[in-house]
């Protein structure tokens, strides 16, 4: 017999989720409940740290109050850190018998007159999401919230059941048959969300196609909660698609003799393995969209200025330093060792490569730019992709994710996601020897030296007259190594937190960059 969580009872007298959360029970829900359950959600970005203080704020009802959106604010260590949490009562004593399909996300027990059942986090009712897509649909208000809708959001009809998408982490997706997404936005911060704000001047001013156009969303004052967007037909996301195909790939050299067919120094690839050319193509008109000329100043073009260079700079020799004294005490994995000992012994050629983009002439003009550009940002559609995803790294503030850079910050997030998927694929094979595995190793290079040549080169001639890209080759050559040094340091310095055996994927990325500069 299976054995059930046990669960605090609330009471809500009128039947409403924030009667009983602001009830006698509720201290005790905030104070001894929310501390424990916080910590095992993917989306918390406090797990390192000691929970001091949790409260709860409603800010709005649904369905006669049978749904609550809660704003959860928690102090963390010295910072306060806040999160959506949907609230939802689930009525009949069937809800809390083992097998009951939103058992795994219940809160607590909640009684009302003759009546119990239970309070679970609302992002898995089913039934919320459509509530939430109507309030839009008749732009709603709703207590301090507000509901807004476009045009685009009305004329759909029936579009089918919600379902969530994959593992939840910064935000929840759900998607309505083949029509519509909802996110729901897990951290609240203050301020414009960069997501809806780029996905409104792609697809209403500049006119890009190659995104999901934007239908509406939840806001509390200028805090975007939830948001709708069109659905991008899609086979899924690039990073999983080209994994499985490597991997397949890697199999099919496998069993072929050498010399054979698909042999290493073959470079054709079918797609999505293809994607290099088409892939550039995008993410250079991505680039251009966002060069559009508009009055509205948080997407102006503005100057690059030398004082700005200076300051890339300077923000990526710190970082360089931290990682050369952590690296100088740590405790790596044998393959990785050595790989430490020849980045340190260069580490004076790396600041020097740091410290020489202060010294570049700025040419160009900053842009808004996606922020957090790699293969999962991306959707394979047939022999084409969408661009998706413009929240930026969640670790960052809303500030930082709204600041103009080069986009040649993004070109390089995504030349790193090849490597990065390459290796991933090479970690997994289990026959490290002989001359099938030789074959697969090489047929995996093949592919990752193909795909970065086909994105740079349809890069190179679809972002031809940008004003956010330096015109003088020499120029946007040295920028773009400098975002890849950077970028690679950042990730060593990641991997070296949370997975020292992969930090020899960021250190040869490192290396490699270096020697290609010696040459």
């Amino acid at each position: 017999m299976d054995i059930l969580p046990e669960f605090m009872t609330l009471d809500a007298r009128d039947g409403r989720v924030a009667t009983a959360l602001g009830g006698p029970g509720g201290t005790q829900f905030t104070d001894e409940v929310l501390p424990r359950w916080l910590p095992l959600q993917r989306w918390f970005a406090g797990k390192d740290k000691a929970i001091s203080a949790v409260r709860m704020t409603p800010l709005g009802d649904l369905a006669g109050g049978e749904h609550e959106l809660v704003s959860v604010d928690v102090t963390v260590g010295v910072e306060d850190q806040s999160y959506l949490l949907p609230i939802s009562a689930r009525w009949g004593d069937g809800n809390l018998r083992a097998g009951a399909s939103e058992l795994s996300y219940t809160l607590a027990r909640v009684r009302h007159n003759d009546r119990s059942g239970t309070l679970i986090d609302g992002a898995y009712d089913q039934r919320l999401p459509q509530l939430l897509l109507d309030a839009m649909k008749e732009n709603r208000p709703v207590g301090s919230l507000r509901f807004e809708g476009t045009d685009a959001l009305r004329r759909i009809e029936n579009p089918g059941d919600p379902r969530q998408l994959g593992a939840e982490q910064s935000n929840l997706s759900i998607a309505f048959g083949d029509k519509i997404i909802l996110k729901l936005y897990r951290r609240i911060r203050e301020g414009e969300q960069p997501d809806v704000e780029v996905a409104k001047f792609l697809t209403e001013v500049a006119g890009y196609e190659h995104t999901p156009r934007f239908l509406g969303q939840v806001a509390h004052g200028s805090t975007t909660l939830a948001a709708a967007f069109a659905f991008f037909p899609n086979r899924g996301d690039a990073w999983t698609g080209i994994i499985d195909a490597l991997e397949a790939e890697m199999h099919k050299t496998g069993t072929r003799s050498p010399g054979g067919e698909g042999r290493p120094e073959d470079a054709s690839f079918d797609f999505p393995l293809s994607v290099g050319s088409i892939l550039g193509q995008r993410t250079a008109e991505l680039h251009k969209a966002l060069a559009t000329s508009t009055d509205d100043p948080a997407f102006a073009t503005e100057d690059l200025t030398p004082e700005q260079l200076g300051k890339w700079s300077l923000d990526a020799e710190a970082e360089a330093q931290a990682l050369i004294a952590r690296l100088e005490q740590a405790q790596l994995p044998e393959q990785a060792a050595p790989l430490a000992q020849s980045f340190l012994a260069q580490r004076e050629a790396l600041l020097s490569r740091l410290r020489a983009v202060a010294d570049l002439a700025p040419a160009c003009k900053l842009s808004r730019i996606h922020g957090d550009f790699h293969l999962g940002q991306v959707l394979l559609a047939r022999n084409d992709v969408a661009i998706i995803d413009f929240e930026g790294e969640p670790a960052r503030s809303l500030a930082e994710r709204r600041e103009k850079s080069s986009p040649l910050r993004d070109v390089a997030g995504m030349l790193r996601s090849f490597d990065y998927a390459a290796m991933t694929v090479i970690s997994r094979q289990r026959d490290g020897s002989g001359s099938t595995a030789e074959r697969r190793l090489e047929r995996v290079e093949t592919w990752r030296r193909m795909v970065i040549r086909d994105f740079l080169d349809a890069y190179g001639t679809h972002s031809e007259g940008a004003a956010n890209l330096p015109q003088d080759a020499a120029s946007r050559e040295a920028l773009l190594d400098f975002f890849l040094l950077h970028k690679a340091i950042y990730e060593a310095g990641y991997e070296l937190s949370n997975r020292p055996a992969w930090i020899g994927i960021p250190l040869k990325g490192i290396l490699n960059l270096l020697e290609r500069s010696g040459e």
